[in-house]
């Protein structure tokens, strides 16, 4: 019997893709004839709200249509927040209080019978929930391996050492750097450079790419860029 492959999904900030490599990873997952789940445990700056004609309305909603679970979305993302401010903030100001025991639950509830989970977090990794617990926290409660994306530009080098640094001083095994395109335009020196600077820098840890992508609601195209990204070494079961 193998162990179910889980991961949380970190940025090193916010915009940067991670929501388009977790939905990336739960397609090509899916593909491969995994069961996948996937949690957005807190997400501000929008409404909570269907779909409008069609579209997806929210991380939350790509979320649910890469993995292809029928868990409801109110329970893949328990606490949403219009404000587009990080959660200690955005909770803050609408008087909602962010109780840890309606995340524990949550993630029970639809990690339940999965092959895969995915648990992705707002922005960066220290992001704060309260005054004194940040998603590294969160992460580390679930005992989470991470995955860090990246987005290639000047300064991503020192962006990613310091998300590492972070994560395993708290404890949280980093698993993968995923760098990821943000433009199909010619690359600056910065970007045809970060991918082996990270290697360098970081020989001990894998580094993927996931190339850019401009259809990020087809779930085909998305599962052909984590294929062809490398992204398929994360979904490797082990073995107890």
């Amino acid at each position: 019997m193998t162990k179910p492959i889980r991961y949380a999904i970190t940025g090193t900030d916010t915009g940067i893709g991670k929501t388009v490599v977790a939905c990336a990873l739960a397609a090509r997952a899916r593909g491969l004839g995994f069961r996948v789940a996937a949690m957005k445990p807190i997400e501000s700056g929008i409404v909570a709200r269907p779909p409008v004609h069609g579209g997806l309305a929210s991380d939350a909603d790509r979320l649910q249509a890469a993995c292809g679970t029928t868990v409801p979305v109110s329970v893949m993302r328990p606490y949403v927040l219009e404000e587009p401010l990080a959660p200690m903030m955005a909770a803050a100001r609408a008087h909602v209080t962010i109780d840890l025991g309606v995340l524990d639950a949550a993630l029970a509830q639809v990690e339940r019978d999965a092959d895969v989970l995915l648990v992705e977090g707002a922005g960066g990794l220290l992001v704060p929930i309260s005054a004194s617990f940040s998603y590294v926290d969160l992460f580390a409660r679930w005992q989470l391996p991470l995955l860090v994306v990246a987005g290639n530009k000047l300064g991503v080098l020192n962006h990613v050492l310091l998300t590492v640094r972070a994560a395993e001083a708290a404890g949280v095994p980093v698993q993968a750097i995923v760098l990821t395109a943000l433009s199909d335009t010619d690359a600056t020196v910065a970007e045809a450079t970060n991918f082996d600077a990270l290697v360098t820098l970081l020989p001990h840890h894998r580094i993927l790419r996931l190339p850019w992508i401009d259809r990020l609601d087809d779930l085909d195209a998305l599962a052909a860029a984590a294929e062809g990204g490398g992204l398929d070494v994360l979904l490797a079961p082990s073995s107890p």
